[in-house]
């Protein structure tokens, strides 16, 4: 760019300069373009940008105090420093230098003589020699962030080289503004749409668990029940002693496949409703739980959760996750009940879990044959579950009414859950 001599033009030409550098948004080009106006400007041989910072960001100098004040140099235009050069003096401790002083005193400073200037405190080796120097602040209203320095105009600087750097320095500070305004919106716009993102996937899981909860117990309300009702009519007939040996025999397979067929939905069912539902975590789930059993069978129903589940907790979840799902299925269905309470406790090295309600309770010879009976599926089969993890299951009626069931499931070898 050319020197703009005439006073009259630089100013009018402030105008569309000041309105190319506020549209743009990228602070690195508004540093380059900002600087070659100031050359074309003020007619100087190179100019720079450079803008305050915190001192704990950077470990650049040791001697360098919390309470100083640091610049950092920004952009450079007219001198290409080495990357050696600029790593080791692009911070800048501003001590009351030629360059310092714009900062230290908030106010444009202009030298022709910089060696016999008494602000002077010398160069650094490989920088170009500063002959003339001339520096004004950046500011925001009263608060300066930064400033502009130009060096080595031919003839030396004015006072209107100040009073036009001065003005333009105004209309730079707003674009840098603008700019950093500009990055942290598209940072939080973007931390917006990756919390969106994980929201929608969060929710697509919880559509596909609250889908697969439906099957589940479609399956266990409809096609399990005909399944037992199957199984029953069958013993009835068994029963008949006036049977043909070889239709007995029969009726005998027929049951096998019935209670193979119900053990076989069993496991389609806790497939359904297993550790892949737990999307925010075992009490979450349950919470969800409780509240359905709430809302639509009018039972009231309450979580105690005691200490904090350890790393291994993850490991035996889906056990206890399917223990209390069968029992709060069969609260819903059989029990008469009122209230529920479901407690979990986690010690340093098992998890306890315990199902209670205050219905009409089971009688006590299914209580001594339930772990035999082909026809109590569910018991059954999540009793089968804990004993398999290591576990005991212990079910009896309440002192005052009601089931309770109890569940002890141990934490892997070496990891254990925090007390709280």
């Amino acid at each position: 760019m050319r020197p703009v001599d005439n006073l009259h033009e630089q100013l009018a030409s402030l105008h569309s300069i000041s309105a190319e550098i506020a549209g743009l948004h990228d602070l690195a080009e508004i540093h380059d373009q900002a600087l070659g106006y100031c050359l074309s400007l003020t007619g100087s041989e190179f100019a720079f940008t450079g803008l305050l910072r915190d001192t704990d960001t950077d470990a650049a100098s040791e001697q360098i105090a919390v309470s100083d004040q640091v610049m950092d140099v920004a952009a450079i235009k007219g001198f290409d420093p080495n990357p050696d050069f600029y790593e080791m003096f692009h911070v800048m401790l501003l001590r009351s230098s030629v360059v310092g002083v714009v900062i230290r005193e908030d106010r444009s400073y202009r030298t022709n003589d910089v060696d016999a200037d008494p602000h002077s405190v010398g160069q650094p080796h490989g920088h170009p020699p500063v002959r003339r120097f001339l520096g004004v602040p950046l500011r925001l209203g009263n608060t300066v962030i930064g400033m502009i320095g130009v060096a080595n105009k031919p003839g030396g600087y004015d006072t209107a080289d100040e009073q036009l750097l001065s003005t333009f320095a105004g209309q730079v500070a707003v674009a840098v503004d603008n700019a950093r305004l500009y990055e942290r919106q598209r940072r939080v716009i973007a931390e917006l749409q990756q919390l969106h993102e994980r929201l929608t996937e969060a929710e697509r899981v919880q559509l596909l668990g609250r889908e697969r909860d439906r099957i589940a117990g479609a399956l266990h309300d409809r096609i399990e029940q005909e399944i037992f009702t199957i199984g029953v009519r069958l013993n009835a007939i068994l029963d008949n002693p006036v049977l043909d040996h070889a239709v007995t025999g029969q009726l005998r397979e027929m049951r096998q496949l019935t209670i193979k067929a119900a053990d076989e939905l069993r496991h389609a069912i806790f497939a359904l409703t297993g550790p892949e539902q737990e999307v925010s975590g075992l009490t979450d789930r349950l919470r969800l739980l409780l509240a359905e059993l709430q809302r639509s069978a009018s039972i009231h129903a309450q979580l105690f959760v005691i200490g904090t589940p350890g790393p291994s907790a993850a490991g035996i979840h889906d056990v206890a996750s399917l223990v209390i799902d069968e029992a709060i299925t069969n609260v819903r269905k059989h029990a008469h009940a009122r209230t529920v309470l479901v407690s979990l406790r986690y010690e340093p090295e098992r998890l306890e879990a315990v199902v209670q309600d205050d219905g009409v309770g089971v009688p006590q010879a299914l209580l001594r044959t339930f772990q035999d009976s082909q026809l109590h599926f569910g018991l059954r089969h999540i009793r089968q579950l804990v004993i398999g993890r290591g576990g005991t299951f212990d079910i009896s009626n309440g002192e005052e009414a009601g089931l309770v069931i109890r569940v002890s499931l141990p934490l892997k070898p070496g990891e254990t859950a925090c007390e709280s």
